[in-house]
């Protein structure tokens, strides 16, 4: 049974139910009415009686209630004192079944308490026949309006539970095609409720399926392609180490060393990426001065810097700027993106790196900028700075352009110490990265 039909069944049984509740209990209150008034007619009478004969049940036994009416067989009735002793039965029904299911009515004279009366049927004829017209009426005219109303409720049910149950067919043939690795697949989202909340949690989740299997056959094409040029080398040396039957001298090593080098490099920071990616990196954060960790990569890489005429400079008022930061992984940060700067600034340019108040998250934080005067990158390429193996001139070579795996690296180091990095461009002018870090 499908989840259409067991909704459509519960509204069904919950009709019913509804409809049996509301015709035993509109039987059962006109009933009972019709008893209570019975009950109060008589106690009416009672009392008339007890104040005619000073305050007194004397001789009430021999007193016709009945007003000349015709009453029913079973008709009884039972007066009983204010101390609850029996003082007059009528009827040939017991008088234990009179007082248990009978109406009650306490006989009330200057506020207090006298007696209490029970009537068991105690309706003429006519007043029965009268009673059982009006309740076989009531009833006919209940079983038309609960029939009535079980229609409504029906087609109203009907259609509720298609409106229910719609968009879970619609979701059904969606999720088994992800299931079924087709994953470029979309859900119209028709409503605002928690059915619309769960279809777009479902397009977002196939939209990040979609990406992930994109960049993991990216992955597997870029690490094949970068593996294919230092396996090829390493392999052509020792073919020709091989063949050539001589003497092996350490320059003829060296091709391979580098290529081993590169190779080691390429893993370990596959690795490293792939732990910020999925925020297992291990940190060691503590209180860091920016300034002093930026000078440091300065010196590193000011050598390089001469050899290709590109001057370096550091601009900031302050001399202090404390983060909470792991200092191994910001410097790796910094240093990637000072060789990337360099390796993209012609000779004569410069490297500005500045560190300048800013807001992150409505806290204060210092903003790291390291702008240069290189050829600048396109619009359309900014997106893509920060992915693996990402390089904005793909014609550079892996030995001149590196792997393009450092702004990416940089990009999760900095997220992984709470920080952000976003990048701006100007083709012909240059590209200027900003690292945000929260203050301390």
């Amino acid at each position: 049974m499908n989840v259409r039909a067991k909704l459509f069944l519960v509204i069904a049984l919950l009709v019913i139910l509804v409809s049996a509740v509301y015709f035993g209990t509109t039987q059962g209150y006109l009933e009972s009415r019709f008893s209570r008034y019975s009950a109060a007619e008589m106690a009416d009478r009672f009392k008339a009686y007890y104040e005619a004969h000073s305050h007194s049940w004397e001789g009430v036994e021999l007193t016709d209630f009945t007003g000349g009416r015709q009453l029913r067989k079973d008709a009884g009735l039972v007066l009983l004192s204010q101390e609850g002793h029996l003082i007059f039965v009528f009827g040939e029904e017991n008088p234990d079944t009179v007082i248990r299911h009978g109406a009650e009515q306490a006989i009330i004279v200057n506020g207090t308490k006298v007696g209490t009366v029970y009537t068991f049927h105690f309706e003429s004829n006519e007043n029965a026949k009268l009673k059982a017209y009006i309740l076989h009426t009531m009833a006919i005219e209940g079983i038309r309006v609960a029939l009535f109303t079980a229609v409504i409720a029906f087609l109203l049910g009907f259609w509720m539970t298609w409106r229910l149950t719609q968009p879970l067919k619609r979701m059904i043939p969606f999720i088994n095609n992800i299931a079924s690795g087709v994953l470029r697949t979309h859900i119209p989202v028709t409503t605002q409720d928690e059915y619309g909340k769960v279809t777009e949690a479902l397009n977002r989740m196939a939209q990040q399926l979609h990406r992930a299997e994109e960049t993991r056959k990216q992955l597997t094409a870029d690490v094949v392609h970068e593996l294919r040029t230092p396996l090829a080398i390493i392999q052509s040396q020792l073919e020709n180490i091989q063949n050539g039957g001589r003497q092996i001298y350490p320059e003829v090593l060296l091709p391979i060393q580098d290529e081993v080098i590169r190779l080691t490099r390429l893993i370990e920071d596959l690795h490293q990426l792939t732990l910020a990616e999925s925020r297992t990196l291990p940190l060691a954060r503590r209180p860091t001065d920016l300034v002093t960790l930026i000078d440091q990569m300065i010196d590193r890489l000011n050598p390089l810097a001469v050899e290709q005429q590109v001057a370096l400079v550091r601009t900031t008022a302050q001399q202090t700027w404390t983060v909470n930061v792991d200092p191994h992984r910001m410097a790796q940060v910094f240093y990637n993106l000072l060789s990337n700067a360099l390796r993209y600034t012609p000779s004569g340019g410069s490297i500005t790196i500045g560190i300048a108040h800013g807001e992150q998250a409505q806290s204060d934080c210092a903003v790291v900028s390291i702008a240069d005067t290189g050829m600048g990158i396109p619009p359309e390429k900014l997106p893509y700075v920060f992915d693996r193996f990402y390089r904005v001139e793909e014609a550079r070579s892996r030995h001149n352009g590196g792997m393009g795996l450092g702004l990416a690296i940089a990009k999760e180091f900095v997220e992984a110490n709470e920080g952000s990095i976003s990048v701006q461009s100007t083709v012909g002018r240059g590209t200027t990265f900003n690292v945000s870090l929260p203050l301390t």
